[in-house]
Parts: structure tokens; sequence; C-alpha cells
């Protein structure tokens, strides 16, 4: 008797063993039915999240990365040969003006240790007169519409490189053909009150007192708004994307410095910055090289002494 009663326990003791293992079962299997619910929730959730970012940054104009920087590289290369343009117009103009203009680049380009005959060598001219319309042009770009001290009149950074980016969108497809239908101002106020200041500044710098021809304003209208375009698209990301300047007699830096006559004197090593022909910039960790003309090591000389002739570009 005693035997049987202690199987009795025992076989009592093991069904509330195998209840509670088998109520411990269904929880465990509701609770993972109930985490594959919150699992395909989830995932739902972060294809959605994907998709949204996707389209954000798609179809929004605040753009970064690597396509804001592809644009600005390009547009950067634009504005140079839109100001390169404008020189070689300027300099053919040059010719068939009087003496008072030639006296007043030569006074310019003074300081820099430069003396060009128009006549003789047109083509060293270029290169200097287009570090001086490239200094004209690129004033105060750091400011808000190249206005020094300037209020800005966006305060949220996003809506200010929204309205940025939509200016340059517009403004990218103007032509020159447009301007003379309707003018500058009838497309953007900001854009035609840079193009008046700019005109103004180039004017006074060479001392012009003759009315341009067509062609000339219209070299003109090319580098105006290619800078303007520049200066837009650099400012529809926050923080913005930074110009740099190279000072005279600063030391050659290839990293940050383009010789623009590298590959005519290839025998001579660059030392120090005669002028700068272009502006460089800051690009999301990346640079865009300012274009600069140099003074010149002679390394075949003895002596070790410098070598500032000026070569012909």
């Amino acid at each position: 008797m005693i035997v049987v009663s202690e199987l009795s326990l025992k076989l009592i003791h093991a069904k509330r063993k195998r209840d509670e293992a088998l109520l411990e079962a269904s929880r465990l299997n509701y609770s993972m039915a109930d985490l594959e619910k919150k699992l395909n929730k989830l995932e739902v959730y972060c294809r959605n999240l994907k998709s949204g970012l996707e389209e954000c940054s798609n179809n929004s104009p605040y753009q970064t990365g690597k396509v804001i920087k592809e644009q600005f590289m390009v547009l950067v290369s634009e504005s140079r040969s839109c100001v390169r343009l404008l020189s070689k117009a300027l300099t053919m103009q040059l010719r068939h003006l009087g003496g008072r203009v030639s006296e007043r680049l030569a006074m310019l380009l003074q300081p820099y240790d430069v003396k060009i005959s128009i006549s003789k060598n047109p083509k060293s001219l270029l290169f200097y007169l287009e570090a001086l319309l490239s200094k004209a042009f690129y004033e105060d770009f750091e400011s808000v519409g190249f206005q020094k001290s300037s209020t800005n009149p966006i305060l949220n950074s996003i809506d200010r490189c929204e309205v940025n980016y939509a200016s340059f969108n517009v403004l990218k497809e103007l032509t020159w053909e447009e301007v003379l239908n309707k003018g500058t101002r009838h497309f953007s106020e900001e854009f035609s009150k840079f193009c008046d200041r700019k005109m103004n500044d180039i004017v006074a710098m060479l001392g012009w007192n003759r009315a341009w021809a067509e062609p000339l304003l219209q070299a003109f209208f090319g580098a105006s708004k290619s800078v303007w375009l520049v200066h837009l698209l650099a400012n529809s990301v926050h923080p913005g994307l930074t110009i740099f300047r190279v000072g005279q007699g600063a030391r050659f830096d290839s990293v940050y410095m383009e010789d623009m006559d590298g590959d005519r004197a290839r025998k001579l090593v660059p030392t120090n910055v005669r002028i700068m022909v272009a502006p460089g910039f800051y690009v999301y960790g990346n640079v865009v090289k300012s274009r600069v003309l140099c003074r010149y090591y002679n390394i075949s000389a003895s002596d070790e002494s410098h070598h500032t002739r000026i070569l012909a570009p």
C-alpha cells in the first residue's frame, strides 16, 4: 500500500510538472507570435522610412553630398572659363583704346612687379587681366548678396538654402537673348544689382570711358551670371561652401594652388605667388585649387638665384 501511495504522489507531481510545462510552452508560443508581429511591423516601418528618405533626397532642393559637390565643381570650372572669355574680349578692345587705359593697367599691375605691353605681348596680359577681373567679381563673396555687412532676410538655414537653390535653378537657364528682351531685373532683383555693381567696379578699375559693344556686354553677362550661380550654389547648403584666396608673396603649395604657367616652366620650381588668377574653394573635405602665377626658382642655376622672368602664356 505504501508503494502504491508513493507512486500516486509521484504521478500527481509529474502531471503538475507537465501542466506547468505546457502552460509555459503556451506562454512562449504566444510571446513568439507577439514578437513576430512586432518584428513585421518594425520591418514595414523601416522599409517605409527608407523609401521616404530616398524620396526626400531625390525631390528636396536642399541637396547635399555628392550631387551638390559635382554641380559645384562643374560650375566653378564654367565660371573661370567665362571670366577668361571676358578677359579675352577686353584684351581685344584694349588694343583700340587710348594710352589712358594702358597707363591705368600699368598702374594696377605695378604692385605685382609686372610690366606688359598690350601691343607686343597681349597673351601675357590675358592672365593678369583675368586676375584683376576675378578679384573684382569675387570681392565680398562670403557676404549675403555680395554686399559687405549685409543682413540676412531669411534666418532659418533650411529655408535659406531652399530659396538659394530655387533661384539657382531658375537663373542657370537664363540666356543673353532673354536679358536683351526683358533685362536682368525681370528675372532677379538681387542678380541685377550684382551686375550693376560689378560693371561699375570694372569700369572704375580700368578707367573705361566708352560704351561697351554688345559682344563685350554678352561676355560680361556670362561672367556675372556664372559667378552669381557659384555664390547661390555655395549657399544652397548649410554650412555654406567656403572660398579661400591666396595673397601675393605666399609660398606656393600644390595642394591648394595650381600654377597657371606650370606647363611652360617645367624646368623651374614655383616658389611664391606673384598674383592670384582665381580663388579656390573648400568642398566637403576636398579642395578646388586656386589658380596663381608664380615667381620661380631656376633649378639649373648654380648660384640658386630666383628666376623672375614673366613667361608668356
